[in-house]
C-alpha cells in the first residue's frame, strides 16, 4: 500500500502540477490525499480547485479554507483583502466546495496501523505540531489519536519532518505551494507500508518560480509584492 500526501497548495497551480507531475513519474499509489490549504495566497486559486477536483481523491480543510468561507471572522485588513479577492476569483461554487471539506480523513490498513491525515494536529486546524515539540504538548495533542493508527500525517507548518513519538509515526510533508523552510522546491510526501511498518518518504520537486511571480504580478492579487517575497525566500 502506497498513499500520497499533498497539504498548502495556496494556490500556486505551477506547483502542484509540478508535483503530480513527479508523482507520476514514481511506482504507483493507491491513493492521494489532499491535506488542506488549497487557495489562499496564490495566484490561481480556481485553478488549483479544479485541478484537486479533478482528482477525484480525498481532501480535507485546512485554516485558510475556513477563512476564505468565513471571511467575517478574519483579523488585519491585509489578509481580509487577499481573502476577498480569492473569494471573487473561485466564486459561489468554490467557496462551497471549501465548506464542506471534512477535518480528516482515514485510511484503513486492513494489516492494521491506520493512517489518520489532518491539517494542522488531530484536535484543531491552527496549532502547528512543532519537530521539537516536547512530550507534555504532544501528549495533548494527540491524545485522541486511537492506538490503531500508526501513522499521523498532517502539514500546515510548512516545513516537512519525520518524526517517531512511542508507537507513532509523525509525518509533516511540508508545502506544496509555500515551503517555509528555505528550500523553495515543493514538497509533498508518500507513506509506503511493508514490512509492517509504515516507510515515509518526503519528495522535493523544482518548479519555474519565475513563472509563479510573473502570475502573482499580474492577477490582481492584493500585496503581490509581499507574497513574491514570501514565496522567493521560502522562510518565516
Amino acid at each position: 500500500m502506497r498513499i500520497a500526501i499533498i497539504s498548502d497548495i495556496h494556490g500556486n497551480q505551477v506547483a502542484l502540477e509540478a508535483v503530480l507531475q513527479d508523482l507520476d513519474s514514481q511506482p504507483p499509489v493507491g491513493q492521494i490525499i489532499i491535506a488542506g490549504d488549497l487557495c489562499l495566497n496564490g495566484p490561481r486559486p480556481k485553478e488549483v480547485l479544479d485541478i484537486v477536483q479533478g482528482l477525484h481523491c480525498p481532501v480535507i480543510q485546512g485554516n485558510v479554507d475556513k477563512e476564505v468561507v468565513d471571511d467575517n471572522g478574519v483579523s488585519g485588513p491585509k489578509k481580509r483583502n487577499i481573502i476577498a479577492w480569492t473569494r471573487e476569483q473561485i466564486g459561489r461554487e468554490g467557496i462551497d466546495y471549501l465548506a464542506q471539506l471534512p477535518f480528516s480523513y482515514r485510511v484503513h490498513n486492513p494489516d492494521g496501523s491506520d493512517i489518520l491525515v489532518v491539517h494542522a494536529n488531530p484536535q484543531n486546524v491552527e496549532q502547528a505540531i512543532f519537530p521539537n515539540a516536547q512530550d507534555e504538548e504532544l501528549t495533548e495533542l494527540l491524545a485522541s489519536v486511537e492506538q490503531n493508527v500508526g501513522a499521523l500525517v498532517f502539514g500546515h507548518l510548512h516545513i516537512p519532518y519525520i518524526r517517531r513519538w512511542h508507537s507513532l509515526l509523525l509525518f509533516d510533508v511540508g508545502s506544496c505551494g509555500l515551503p517555509r523552510d528555505e528550500d523553495v522546491r515543493a514538497s509533498y510526501g508518500i507513506l509506503n507500508w511493508r514490512n509492517g511498518t509504515w516507510e515515509p518518504e518526503i519528495r522535493r520537486v523544482e518548479y519555474s518560480l519565475d513563472k509563479v511571480i510573473k502570475q502573482l504580478k499580474k492577477c490582481g492579487i492584493p500585496h503581490s509584492d509581499k507574497r513574491a517575497k514570501i514565496l522567493s525566500n521560502a522562510r518565516y
